[in-house]
């Protein structure tokens, strides 16, 4: 009896300390004046994500109290760690652009360590990612880019190909399937010379291994969410970013990639020749610098994993959404269609790098897309010194962490009227130049903007002419519509995926 008086005397006073300190930690942006999304221990705002919401979900609600309250920020919570979300485009512009130098980190979880792999481009952070910034954009000017268009088109016809055999079967195609196989395909040879022949076999072990990447069970999300919210106590405890099964699969493909090309000289216009490059020089060929520094192995193994794992998911899923939205509005598609044929005529029937850059109604179309389907539903910053909110009495810590809502914002109704109707004319100049500067954020903005963006773009272009070229599209009535988006799934993607019937032009 007295031991259990004892337990009770200090237990009981601890749980409600708890209680009152998880209460109080729980109101953090309350007690700076800014409004909050209700959170609960343990998971804050993170509860159901990956199984019953999906992330977006999350910051939807946040960006509509934002905007409801006319704030510039909101506040949720990673399990423990507070966050805010930003609603004001004006702000955006601050953090993304004009004063870039307060927020040029992204705040991820690096263990270079115990996971080489996760010290690539889009997580370093500092002084490390400068210097690989500035060493890797040569490697994605449009003339390195057009070097490799010879490879994207050989794989293009591979991947008409492949839905031609839809066609003569008379079976609705799996889109996103044979766009993942296309840019895999594309991608592989691009980055280190592979032919994954993902489109002959309709699948390839990267594929799965991309599978691992982008479709995490929903522990895994959770899991992501700890070790940004714990970074320091993941290191400690060795704990790696990524799934052990794609490590020691990536690490000795490009190991032995890289050990093949150097032992039989072989050189190659891709991603990886220039990765070597800079491994053996500290430069790529034509560049004019100071102060080289070579990059290790591991180095390269994480800047070619985050190339093609980045490249190959990110461009099918704006593909595959791109043929589903004509394939559902036949009249844009036909003005497509017309646009391309007329383009094409004038380059002697062939799809060449000019004849691409010519079609502009393209360019809108796959802009629209971008907009309802934004790959990557929110950008991450975090401040790397004090920073006074204008307009506010807010001052933000050094190593808050920001959230610009990408998919919120595309979907705001008073950027976007009508926002869920497909409507490429949005991106005519006129509009486009009638709209805020950062209402249409696919690949971000500023120093820290997506470095393959215009390769992605390239691909996407690419796939959608070689198709629209030859082929009419109606969606299938095996398709889930109206669409849902999958709740696992880490860049947007369709429950169900997408199936089209193809049938080809007479």
């Amino acid at each position: 009896m007295a031991y259990l008086s004892v337990v009770v005397f200090l237990v009981v006073p601890a749980l409600t300390m708890l209680y009152f300190y998880l209460k109080q930690h729980y109101r953090y942006w309350t007690n700076r004046n800014l409004p909050q999304l209700d959170a609960s221990f343990p998971l804050g705002n993170m509860k159901g994500v990956g199984s019953e919401i999906h992330f977006t979900d999350v910051l939807n609600e946040a960006y509509a109290k934002g905007k409801a309250q006319k704030s510039p920020l909101v506040g949720l919570y990673f399990m423990l760690k507070p966050i805010l979300i930003v609603t004001d485009l004006n702000m955006v512009k601050r953090i993304l652009v004009k004063d870039f130098n307060s927020f040029h980190d992204r705040g991820l979880y690096v263990n270079e360590r115990d996971d080489p792999l996760s010290g690539h481009l889009f997580a370093l952070d500092g002084e490390r990612w400068r210097y690989l910034r500035n060493k890797l954009s040569p490697t994605f000017t449009s003339g390195k880019i057009k070097l490799m268009f010879a490879t994207i088109r050989e794989i293009g016809d591979e991947f008409l190909a492949s839905v031609n055999r839809y066609v003569e079967r008379d079976e609705p195609v799996d889109v996103k399937l044979l766009a993942q196989c296309f840019t895999c395909d594309v991608v592989g040879s691009c980055a280190f010379g592979l032919q994954c022949n993902s489109l002959k076999n309709e699948g390839s072990k990267l594929l799965e291994i991309g599978d691992k990447v982008f479709k995490p069970p929903a522990w895994r999300n959770m899991l992501a969410f700890a070790l940004i919210s714990f970074k320091k106590l993941a290191k400690q405890l060795h704990l790696p970013a990524l799934p052990g099964e794609v490590t020691s699969f990536f690490m000795p493909l490009v190991s032995e990639t890289v050990a093949d090309r150097e032992r039989n000289a072989i050189e190659r216009p891709d991603f990886l020749n220039l990765l070597i490059q800079l491994k053996n020089e500290g430069t790529v060929e034509g560049e004019v610098t100071e102060g080289l520094q070579k990059l290790t192995l591991d180095e390269v193994a994480a800047q070619a994993f985050v190339f093609f794992f980045a490249g190959f998911e990110t461009s099918s899923t704006t593909l595959s959404f791109a043929l589903f939205e004509l394939a559902n509005n036949p009249t844009i598609q036909e003005r497509v269609r017309a646009e391309v044929l007329e383009k094409l005529k004038l380059h002697d029937g062939n799809i060449t790098y000019d004849a691409l850059k010519e079609m502009t109604y393209l360019d809108q179309v796959i802009n629209e897309t971008l907009r309802m389907y934004p790959p990557v539903s929110q950008l991450i910053r975090v401040s790397t010194q004090p920073y006074p909110v204008e307009g506010t009495n807010v001052t933000l810590e050094p190593d808050t962490m920001l959230m610009i809502p990408t998919y919120a914002i595309h979907h705001d109704a008073g950027i976007f009227p009508d926002p869920e109707r497909f409507d490429p004319d949005r991106f005519a100049l006129a509009a486009t130049h009638a709209r805020h500067t950062h209402a249409f954020l696919p690949f971000g903005d500023g120093p820290r903007n997506c470095i393959g963006m215009r390769f992605g773009l390239l691909e996407v272009k690419f796939g959608i002419v070689q198709m629209v070229s030859k082929l009419r599209f109606t969606v299938s009535e095996r398709m889930q519509t109206p669409i849902r988006i999958s709740k696992m799934a880490t860049i947007l993607e369709v429950e169900g995926g997408i199936w089209l019937n193809a049938s080809k032009l007479s």
